[in-house]
């Protein structure tokens, strides 16, 4: 897949040109009055997490950053965005900074305080992970413009960068990359794993729902929690409670881990997940401490001027879930299809070579979303190009689910195609034609590089829910070798070798 991000300037409603508005109140002692207020309330949770939250909730003041002047209360409810914003999202991944970004400076002044002395408790952090100061707004703003950088390049250089307890901005697709979600993220900081042990995640409003449900990309609105087995094959004990002060606490006990999920009045949300022993990692902490430490954490306001309904959704056709062992599987059936390939285009061009082929999948290996699945052959084709390299050329074929037909333009719903292409000034596209061939789709893309360098990308979709792709690329353009009769080459290549019946059955 070729997933293209639409990166824009998040422009940030609450910020001034160059420093961050003097704050109202002193956001640090609020947090940490309230994480004092916990330690000694403790015995008011006792046992359920359900039992005694709101008196636990009405200790704890619900602190707003950066509200509007005009908002007094902080909420904003679906009937002030004008649409649901459960059925919105942003157009892509937010770009880079080119201000202080208040939102992330609200969040990493809080959540140390709220979750720093518990993380290290419970042994998730080392005793001086957290011996670390984060810049101000103004040393952070001075760098930016000292060299010329966005805000993380500058937190980059001034030294601070994925670190533990640092919310960085995070992103997730929706509707496999029809819109998108935004937010920020916090971990443990443990480069060396293969997965965090703890996430925290402050979701903006916009393409979630607090309804329970089973979590990834697939679904839309994406589920802001699951209520089914995730970390082992029993489901988990699930509780959701709206607290006094418009607050809506979720809760999942997985036994070995724990998800608790608080959704604000202003339609955004936090989200923290912690592994504590699915793995023997042997942590103590309890589903009461990781509850108040939630609700110590504010509500924060976010830039919402691109968040925009989705509209009509485009149905993609199911993917696959991650599977260890089927690219091993899958070995024999890719050697079959490259080589039935390799003998069309030996066919067309006599001495052309299969170097290496194999098959590949999309999915994430957490199992929490599907995608898409391919075999790809690499081939040296028989002549040179005008500088006497050797012109090559891959095939890959792309097994049905995951995707749709067509192109995607300007990285629009990006994700969901196997080809991006773009538009000039006028609105016309610039680089790819879509035609029908034999009653099959064909996209071809080709751009140029100078006076000399060509490259070719074409893609053929079959009605049976296949595509082929072929990709190319030399300093001039070989005899014989023209995008036209690429075109006829490829659509000449067979279909792959794979088990329909059981893509059929979903698995």
């Amino acid at each position: 897949m070729n997933p293209q991000d639409d990166p824009g300037a998040v422009f940030l409603k609450a910020m001034p040109e160059t420093t961050p508005p003097p704050a109202q109140f002193d956001l640090d002692k609020i947090v940490r009055d309230g994480y004092r207020s916990r330690n000694r309330h403790r015995a008011v949770l006792g046992g359920a997490v359900t039992t005694g939250v709101a008196a636990v909730a009405a200790v704890l003041a619900l602190s707003l950053v950066g509200l509007p002047a005009d908002r007094d209360d902080g909420v904003q409810s679906a009937d002030e965005f004008g649409f649901d914003p459960a059925m919105a999202g942003y157009p892509g991944s937010a770009g880079s900074l080119d201000k202080v970004d208040v939102p992330r400076e609200a969040l990493n002044a809080a959540v140390r305080d709220a979750f720093g002395d518990l993380a290290i408790e419970a042994g998730f952090l080392d005793a001086d992970a957290l011996d670390y100061e984060l810049p101000s707004a103004e040393e952070v703003t001075e760098t930016m413009e000292d060299l010329g950088v966005d805000y993380d390049e500058a937190l980059s250089e001034l030294g601070f960068h994925d670190l533990p307890l640092q919310f960085v901005p995070w992103s997730s697709p929706g509707n496999d990359g029809q819109v998108y979600l935004r937010g920020y993220t916090a971990r443990d900081g443990d480069e060396e794993a293969e997965r965090s042990s703890f996430t925290i995640e402050a979701l903006q409003p916009g393409g979630w729902t607090a309804e329970p449900g089973p979590i990834g990309s697939q679904a839309f609105p994406q589920h802001l929690i699951s209520d089914q087995a995730q970390y082992t094959d029993t489901a988990p004990e699930f509780t959701q409670e709206v607290l006094d002060d418009g607050r809506t606490l979720l809760t999942a006990d997985h036994g070995c881990a724990y998800t608790v999920a608080l959704v604000y009045p202003n339609q955004s949300a936090l989200r923290s997940s912690w592994d504590l022993d699915c793995e023997d990692q042997g942590r103590e902490l309890s589903l009461d401490e990781l509850t108040e430490a939630m609700l110590a954490m504010p509500e924060v306001d976010y830039d919402t001027s691109e968040l925009a309904p989705i509209g009509d959704l485009i149905d993609v056709p199911a993917g696959w879930v991650y599977d260890e062992a089927w690219e091993q599987d899958a070995a024999a059936d890719s050697q079959a299809s490259l080589d039935a390939a390799s003998e069309v285009i030996g066919g067309a061009y006599p001495g052309a070579q299969l170097e290496s082929s194999g098959p590949g999948q999309g999915a994430y290996t957490d199992g929490s979303s599907t995608g898409p699945r391919w075999y790809t052959g690499s081939f040296t084709m028989p002549f040179d190009d005008e500088s006497g390299f050797p012109v090559t050329g891959s095939v890959s074929y792309f097994l049905p689910g995951g995707w749709i037909e067509g192109y995607s333009v300007d990285g629009q719903h990006g994700e969901m195609y196997l080809e991006n292409c773009s538009t000039d000034d006028d609105g016309k596209n610039t680089d790819c034609e879509q035609s029908k061939v034999d009653g099959r789709t064909v996209v071809v893309k080709t751009y140029q590089i100078g006076e000399d360098h060509h490259s070719y990308f074409v893609t053929v979709f079959d009605p049976a829910g296949w595509a082929v792709r072929y990709e190319t690329s030399s300093e001039g353009v070989p005899a014989d070798y023209s995008v036209e009769e690429v075109v006829d080459m490829v659509t000449a290549l067979p279909a792959p070798v794979y088990d329909a019946e059981e893509y059929a059955r979903g698995e």
